[in-house]
């Protein structure tokens, strides 16, 4: 049997150790990569909008800053309308949970499921409003917001900058590959951008269904659960669910016919996006198909919570980018055929 011989030279020896040493480092630094990644894309996203603006005439930093504000003044408006409401609607919770509970569990009747689907909803409740989970969740909303302040201040200084993130890449990427990484960037940014406007668009016709839907049952709040859909739509098949369920449950104590009838007009709402709005309008901004996306954004959910769904769009993007400039190059003529 023929022996071999591995020759191993101190040169390879010593890349392998740099390699492992810069894997280590990008683990220990995640959190900061996170939050540039995070920067990256909204930058990336607020690109059309802000050259748009600058087409008009107005100055970048004044087309930056507006684009900020109205972001800022749109949040601002629906946490003035919705804490307040949201307050009250808790309060009212705790105060009649069994009363609320009663109607739900007579319609699903007596099982063992249901026994334990009663004690979830209690051992949920009291593990929410126990003082050591309100400390907890006190914290972790202060974490959130130093977080999200970082990621937006980043974010500014990246958009102001035109070549901020082109220079970036060029500075990290070796030269024989900054020419591709840069051009992949670019493709990305244009194909995210046109997913934010898309995203915009189904956001604004779906809460517009949702209120106009709940307003035709006589559901309080209307206004206040269309603008909740709208934001939570932000994330593709998340908002009609998350506010149907929502209004099914705050109409519930008042009539179970109504509640069903909330629960037939989320479900239509959710057809009218499976089927015209996507594909329609998000197929044809980034070319691809919103089923993946969803597919994305569970697995980003199971690799890294909600940041993870945050990156998974882009990711996706870029991994089409990519496949899509492989199968372009296989199909390429060599030299040899």
């Amino acid at each position: 049997m023929e022996k071999r011989i591995f020759d191993v030279s101190w040169k390879t020896l010593w890349r392998i150790f740099v390699m492992v040493v810069f894997a280590l480092a990008l683990f220990a630094a995640r959190e900061v990569l996170v939050i540039l990644l995070l920067a990256i894309i909204i930058s990336s996203a607020l690109y059309e909008p802000v050259a748009y603006l600058e087409r008009k005439k107005i100055p970048r930093l004044l087309s930056i800053l507006t684009i900020f504000l109205v972001g800022a003044g749109i949040l601002g408006l629906v946490l003035y309308a919705l804490v307040p409401i949201a307050s009250i609607q808790l309060k009212y919770l705790l105060t009649n949970i069994d009363s609320l509970k009663l109607p739900l569990l007579d319609f699903l009747g007596s099982s063992e499921a249901v026994a334990q689907l009663d004690q979830a909803i209690s051992n949920f409740l009291s593990g929410i409003f126990s003082g050591g989970e309100g400390l907890n969740w006190f914290s972790s909303l202060m974490g959130n917001i130093i977080f999200a302040s970082i990621v937006l201040i980043l974010s500014f200084y990246l958009t102001l900058s035109r070549d901020g993130v082109e220079r970036f890449i060029r500075a990290v990427f070796p030269a024989n590959q900054e020419d591709y990484a840069v051009d992949l960037f670019i493709r990305t940014r244009k194909k995210l951008s046109r997913w934010l406007s898309g995203q915009l668009i189904i956001s604004f016709i779906v809460g517009s269904l949702v209120f106009v839907g709940l307003l035709a049952v006589g559901l309080d709040y209307a206004l206040v659960l269309a603008i909740l859909a709208a934001v939570l739509e932000l994330i593709p098949y998340v908002g009609p669910i998350t506010v149907g369920i929502i209004a099914f449950l705050v109409t519930l104590p008042q009539s179970l016919t109504t509640a069903f009838l909330v629960v037939l007009i989320f479900f239509v709402i959710q057809q009218i996006e499976n089927h015209v709005l996507s594909p329609f309008v998000m197929s044809r901004a980034i070319g691809i198909d919103p089923v993946a996306i969803v597919i994305a954004m569970l697995a980003g959910t199971q690799i890294a919570g909600f940041v993870g769904i945050i990156l998974a769009v882009p990711v996706t993007i870029i991994l089409q980018e990519v496949v899509e400039d492989w199968a372009a190059r296989k199909k390429k003529p060599t030299a040899n055929d």
